[in-house]
């Protein structure tokens, strides 16, 4: 059984999303934004802990992820019954062609 999962940081200014304002009135916030640039990062956990990991800067892409899977998951995996035999993913739309 291996667990796959993506994250994603960039630098962001941290803003409240919600807001408390007087009746009939709207929430309002100035300031400045910035973002930054993103790092994403995606790893493949087992029970014997992380077997594989890649960071890239910016967005993992579909043909990014999938080459992650071929070159560094799929060596340490084995038939089905064997040892990492299934890969648990999310729905992300990223995963849609694995």
């Amino acid at each position: 059984l291996c667990f796959i999962d993506e994250t994603s940081k960039d630098n962001r200014t941290p803003f409240r999303r919600h807001g408390r304002a007087k009746k009939s009135r709207r929430a309002s916030m100035r300031g400045v934004f910035v973002r930054g640039r993103r790092v994403t990062a995606v790893a493949a956990l087992t029970v014997d802990g992380i077997i594989a990991g890649h960071i890239v800067e910016g967005s993992l892409r579909r043909k990014g992820y999938l080459n992650f899977l071929e070159h560094s998951v799929l060596p340490h995996c084995e038939a089905y019954p064997g040892k990492n035999s299934v890969l648990v993913m999310d729905n992300a739309r990223i995963h849609h062609g694995a």
